[in-house]
């Protein structure tokens, strides 16, 4: 029987020898700006992104940017490659977020009875999404079934956790239903939203107004866990307030990894520009 092949979206944050090593393919979203598609890939940033985002609006645009998953024929194609027959596992970023999961669905129950594709909701972001991928790509690697790479990858996903805070209140009346007026007076206050994950949704959460007070709720959030395996922090605009925030959790988890990982544009559409956050992985006991 041939090994289990691993599919992901560019959301994922995945080490590129990570990827060779395991073969794991990555889809890349595509992020619409105005009038404009741009593929998410390592030539794309998310300070790419907002100055196509300024760029547009000094235009006259007001629309934010929107994530889009590649046509169905591009998973037909990515399914197709490996040889009829297959079996896959498919880990995307959390549907609520991007349309990856529904494509490849619908992609996979049109391939039923020639290919065997599970096609899993990782209902996390980034390091999450990121750490389940390796997690498939490791069971896969030692021999693992396709039932089996999926047990991994689902018994792992409620030991994931988000925490993050954005100062762009405007990005989440979209993507954690902040209220417009609850929007501008916090833009006039200089509010930072804290936001959690919950089922994969973005929920804001309570409010602060400075970024040593961000600091401070973030470093109780992951103290708070009585183990964390792997810990990720991306930041946009923050880079002074992350390294503190390292520093303090690198003395209260001395044996805790901790990465500083990019912010994806994909995720970054949601939260937009200004906004730091953590990805916890309490692992699983």
């Amino acid at each position: 029987m041939s090994k289990v092949r691993i599919i992901t979206d560019s959301n994922a944050f995945l080490p590129p020898d990570l990827v060779e090593k395991f073969g794991i393919t990555v889809i890349p979203h595509r992020i619409k700006v105005g009038g404009s598609f741009f593929e998410e890939d390592v030539d794309f940033s998310a300070e790419e992104l907002f100055e196509k985002v300024h760029e547009t609006q000094r235009l006259g645009g007001s629309r934010l940017p929107e994530v889009q998953a590649p046509n169905i024929n591009t998973f037909l194609d990515t399914f197709h490659a490996g040889g009829e027959g297959e079996q896959i596992v498919c880990i995307h970023t959390s549907s609520q977020l991007s349309p990856m999961w529904a494509t490849a669905r619908k992609a996979a129950e049109m391939l039923r009875g020639r290919f065997t594709i599970r096609v899993i909701d990782s209902q996390s972001v980034s390091f999450g999404l990121g750490l389940l991928v390796q997690m498939a790509a490791q069971a896969a690697n030692a021999g693992a079934s396709v039932n089996e790479v999926a047990r991994v990858v689902n018994g792992a996903i409620p030991h994931l956790y988000f925490a993050g805070f954005s100062e762009s209140l405007t990005y989440l009346e979209r993507s954690a239903a902040l209220g417009p007026s609850q929007s501008l007076l916090g833009a006039m206050l200089g509010i930072k939203a804290m936001l959690m994950m919950e089922d994969g949704r973005l929920m804001t959460q309570e409010k602060v107004q400075t970024r040593e007070e961000v600091v401070e709720k973030l470093a109780e959030f992951v103290t708070e866990f009585a183990s964390v395996q792997e810990l990720g922090i991306f930041e946009h605009n923050y880079d002074g307030h992350r390294t503190e925030l390292i520093s303090r959790l690198r003395e209260a988890l001395p044996k805790t990894p901790i990465h500083k990982i990019p912010y994806p544009p994909s995720l970054a559409v949601y939260l937009g520009p200004n906004t730091i956050g953590v990805i916890v992985y309490e692992g699983m006991y």
